[in-house]
Parts: structure tokens; sequence; C-alpha cells
């Protein structure tokens, strides 16, 4: 294992690697001295890393929890590995690897976008869980992929143009300047990373017979769940998060609604004391 002290965005934490059944996995990680582990899980845009999703929460969040926040597979400074059977399968089964490799047998967990939709599939499953979850919050994820995602996959190049396009599909404040524009770019263009994310795109041009792991009966869900919605999010709506915490509601999980003002795509990253606020309040009220 390799680890190094970074600082970022005004938070201290620590960055590792490690090795989980071969695969190199990078990953995020604060409040050694905590029992109780924190999950986190991020968005699947071009250029996204764990860093980039929780940052700007990191260190309030580490002042309660053990957090461990891996780069999926493919994405940040992690190998760079595609199924083209079953990209989510691949995703999930390496981050149950990661837990398993670092000893976490039970943890609370929060995901944004692909990482919040991801979490609550995995929650559906039928147990024992791959991921040890026992309370979880989604945050603007869940219900199938972002309104207008397709055209992000297809349109971006790896300029600074493009990407400055996808910060303003993601963040509704105009927060983020020229060296966090400079950074996403950076990331974007490790080698595979735009290989890895534009993969998704790609749909035979047949009919084929394929089963995908993947499961959205969230009314399946047993874990206390939290789902977090931005009031002026553009890729996934109020009202589609709304329905994402019916379907859970709908089960016998205790579930609670939460819409953050003036945020788009990234509560956590717009109003990040807004959104630990929250995540404070639910797992431990």
């Amino acid at each position: 294992m390799v680890t190094n002290a970074t600082a970022a965005a005004g938070a201290s934490y620590e960055t590792a690697t490690v090795s989980v059944n071969g695969v190199r996995t990078h990953y995020v990680e604060a409040g050694r001295e905590h029992d109780r582990t924190l999950l986190l899980v991020h968005s699947g845009e071009f250029g996204a890393a764990a860093a980039f999703s929780w940052e700007h929460a990191i260190e309030r969040l580490a002042e309660h929890y053990h957090v461990l926040a891996p780069d999926l597979i493919g994405y940040g400074h992690t190998e760079k590995l595609f199924s083209f059977e079953d990209q989510f399968d691949l995703r999930v089964s390496h981050v149950g690897d990661f837990l398993e490799t670092l000893c976490v047998e039970e943890a609370y967990a929060v995901g944004n976008s692909l990482g919040g939709g991801d979490l609550l599939s995995v929650l559906s499953e039928d147990a024992p869980l791959e991921w040890p979850v026992t309370k979880a919050v989604s945050v603007s994820g869940g219900g199938g992929p972002p309104e207008g995602f397709r055209d992000i996959l297809t349109e971006f190049e790896g300029s600074r143009e493009g990407m400055a396009d996808i910060l303003d599909v993601l963040y509704h404040r105009d927060w983020w300047d020229e060296a966090y524009l400079d950074r996403r770019v950076e990331m974007a263009r490790v080698p595979g990373q735009w290989q890895n994310t534009a993969a998704i795109r790609f749909d035979a041009p047949f009919e084929q017979d394929r089963t995908f792991r993947r499961s959205n009966d969230y009314a399946n869900i047993d874990v206390p769940t939290m789902v977090i919605a931005g009031a002026e999010d553009v890729l996934k709506s109020v009202e589609t998060m709304r329905e994402v915490h019916d379907g859970v509601a709908a089960g016998a999980a205790p579930t609670r609604f939460e819409v953050v003002e003036d945020v788009g795509h990234c509560a956590q990253t717009e109003r990040p004391d807004r959104f630990v606020d929250l995540v404070l309040e639910f797992f431990e009220g």
C-alpha cells in the first residue's frame, strides 16, 4: 500500500493505493481514529474521481467517521478496466472487494449521481448484500440515466471548453475557478479515463440476449435510506428524485426526502455544510 498526505479545498486527508484482487485501486481516507466506517461513492462524468465529489465535505465527515472514498474502477487513478458484458457488476464487485480488502465489515454509505444509483441498486438486491451497508444516502442518484447524460458522453472531446460545459450542467452556482477547471481537465486526460467513460454510450446495432445484474427494485431496500435532491438540478429533477424516494418508501425501510436549495447535481459540493448537517442528522438521529 502506498500512502500520501494531501490537502485540497481546505480539507486534510490521505490518499492511498491498494491492490484489490490484482486491480490497482486509489482511494481517499480520513478519520482513521473512528470505529464506524463511512463509504463515499463518487459520480460518473468525464474526469470524475473520489476527491472531486467529496473534498468539500470530507473534513467534517471525518470528525465523526472513518471515511473511505475509492476511485471506482475506470475512474480517477484506479486501474482502467471496462466490462462490455456488465460494467455495473464490475464496479459493484470491485467496491465490495475493496471493502473486504480493508477489512470493513459494516458501513454507512453515501453516493452521488452514478454512485448514488449504484448504492440504491446494491441495496435493492437480496441479502446478504455485497456492500455491508446499514444506512444509506443517495444524492441525485437513482432512477436510471440522467437527462442529457448521453449528450455529454458523445460531445466531450477533452478540451477545457468541453469540461466547462460539463461543470455548467453539474453545478447551479458559478463557484469554480480556472484552477479547478484545470484539475478536472487533467483528470479527464489520465490515460484510459476518457475511454472508460465514453464506452458507456456504446450500444450494439442489433438485438442481444443479455441479462444485467442491476436491480432497481427499490421497495426491496430494508436499510434506512435518505434521498437528497438539488432544487436546481437539470440532470435529476426534484420530481425524479421524489419518485426514487417513493420507490424506496414503498418497502419497509425508514426513509427521508430532502431538497437542498440553490444547488444542482452535487449538493455536497455546492453546499457542503448543509449536506453534512443532513447526513449527520440522518445517520445519528
